[in-house]
């Protein structure tokens, strides 16, 4: 049996049209316009639901999922969820039930370089701050870190822009056109494929006008061969437009600053950082004085206090983007400390959307400097992760796994954020963390990446107050000088001007011999 997602988009009717009549199919979309071919079962839902997940993955052997390049919802962020947490969720639970993925991607991802460069499928996505770029892209990745775990066969098609025979007449030649029926070879192909791992292809047209060549797709185990040029629309092809990439957003003197997430342990070490340099919003789902008689997350964690003026407390959700959008206006500075740790949705809705809505409330509100927050990325334990290396350095590829949703929904967040920095010149430091400790509350062991939550809120006042980053979008490792050459922090040091306090000694030197 094959799953097709976006089963009411064109690709995947043309795709439908091209299959025996013996052959079942199980589409599934939002809603149908139209009715498909009889042999295919309609499923009208949302990819969001597990329990419906689970009912349209039974007897499922392949899927085809192109809801992510498909699928638009009533709005940006719910047609951002659908495709990030609805893309996990889907290939985690086919991956269970060992179903082969063909995921629908987009060569938009490359539309900055190929004007200048042969974009094949070893270069690095550069995606733009779009929604549908973004879903695209997004996608890829949930996927990605699904499949570097559960070893599913998982093939990504980054298709051009899809076209039939009357929209290509009607139009003026584009070259990153593709024609349907050839789109639909590709995914005939790559169905039909043995393979094993994550594969990526470039599903382009043929001949030299495309803006991105057919390269490592010709090849096995694809062996794709596009039958359709378009030479009869190249006159009618206009002259290159100059692209028209947004002004950067300049940087300005930081005097205000809304904090999300306030009300957590490391908000309240924060806000007690900052509140002597700044003029705080201090912002959380919940009203101060209920968090302020609350249970500390841990032993010794601190709890927020109520802000006295020129600070003040707002109730803020970051699910919600006209919230944040309102909450950051007059501010000149963001420091996003919202989580979400162990609720499947909510953890997306937080994580990631909530790290969405801050960055378009930046580029709304002209905030060039944001500090984001997070977990380390690191999550994958074993031969698949880093648990038997050591000197693991910031800037290591991130290996989240699947077995906490925090860590994936929170790296999906992260690269929100740096797409939205690269696209609009902000400056966004990332700080991440593992074990945050109280040095007065004893405990038998210090994890190699640990920190107080002390001298974590003077990392983000450094993230704040450092004049220029290296790159637009920058990855730290936060964590105390700590002797087990594991994790180090010299470039937290090095950029931001940190120095933590807290040695946690105690906890790992010998007590000194005596006579």
């Amino acid at each position: 049996m094959l799953l097709l997602t976006g089963a009411d988009s064109l690709l995947a009717r043309s795709f439908l049209s091209t299959l025996p009549a013996d052959q079942t199919v199980r589409g599934v979309d939002r809603a149908f316009h139209a009715p498909l071919p009889e042999t295919a079962e309609i499923y009208t839902g949302d990819l969001r639901h597990q329990a419906f997940v689970d009912a349209i993955l039974e007897d499922v052997d392949a899927v085809l999922h192109l809801a992510p390049i498909a699928a638009r919802l009533d709005n940006e962020t719910d047609t951002l969820d659908h495709a990030t947490r609805g893309t996990y969720q889907l290939v985690k639970s086919a991956g269970e039930r060992g179903a082969k993925i063909v995921l629908g991607s987009s060569l938009d991802l490359f539309a900055t370089l190929w004007d200048r460069y042969l974009v094949d499928e070893s270069w690095r996505p550069r995606p733009q701050a779009q929604l549908d770029q973004l879903c695209a892209y997004l996608a890829e990745i949930a996927t990605r870190e699904v499949v570097r775990v559960t070893g599913t066969p998982a093939i990504a098609l980054r298709f051009g822009a899809i076209v039939d025979n009357a929209t290509a007449s009607a139009r003026p030649y584009d070259p990153r056109w593709l024609h349907v029926d050839d789109a639909v070879s590709a995914i005939r192909r790559a169905l039909a494929a043995e393979f094993s791992g994550w594969r990526i292809f470039h599903i382009s047209a043929k001949g030299d006008r495309v803006a991105v060549p057919v390269t490592r797709a010709a090849d096995e185990p694809l062996r794709y061969d596009p039958l359709h040029d378009f030479a009869d629309r190249w006159p009618t092809q206009p002259a290159p437009a100059e692209r028209a990439d947004p002004e950067p957003i300049p940087t300005r003197p930081i005097r205000n600053v809304v904090v999300f997430g306030a009300g957590g342990p490391l908000g309240a070490a924060v806000a007690e950082v900052l509140s002597p340099h700044y003029t705080l919003r201090l912002t959380d789902l919940k009203p101060v004085e209920e968090l302020t008689h609350a249970k500390p997350q841990s032993e010794g964690a601190p709890l927020p206090t109520i802000p006295q003026p020129p600070h003040e407390w707002r109730c803020v959700d970051v699910r919600d983007a006209a919230q944040v959008i309102d909450a950051c206006a007059g501010m000149d500075a963001i420091v996003n400390l919202s989580v979400v740790r162990h609720d499947p949705a909510d953890a997306f809705r937080v994580n990631t959307l909530g790290a969405f809505h801050v960055m378009q409330a930046a580029v709304v509100q002209r905030i060039h400097r944001v500090v984001h927050t997070g977990p380390f990325m690191l999550g994958d334990r074993g031969a698949g992760g880093y648990d038997w290396d050591e000197y693991i350095v910031d800037d290591v590829p991130p290996r989240p796994g699947i077995g906490w949703v925090y860590i994936p929904s929170k790296l999906l967040g992260q690269e929100i954020c740096r797409v939205f920095a690269d696209h609009y010149g902000l400056s966004v430091p990332t700080l991440t963390f593992c074990a945050f400790r109280n040095p007065a509350v004893p405990s038998r062991y210090v994890h190699p990446l640990s920190v107080s939550w002390e001298d974590a809120a003077h990392a983000v006042h450094c993230a704040l107050r450092v004049e220029t980053l290296p790159t637009p979008y920058d990855y730290f490792h936060i964590g105390a000088d700590l002797p087990h050459g594991v994790f180090p922090n010299q470039k937290a040091k090095t950029i931001l001007g940190w120095q933590p306090h807290d040695r946690f000694e105690e906890l790992y030197a010998r007590a000194e011999k005596r006579d």
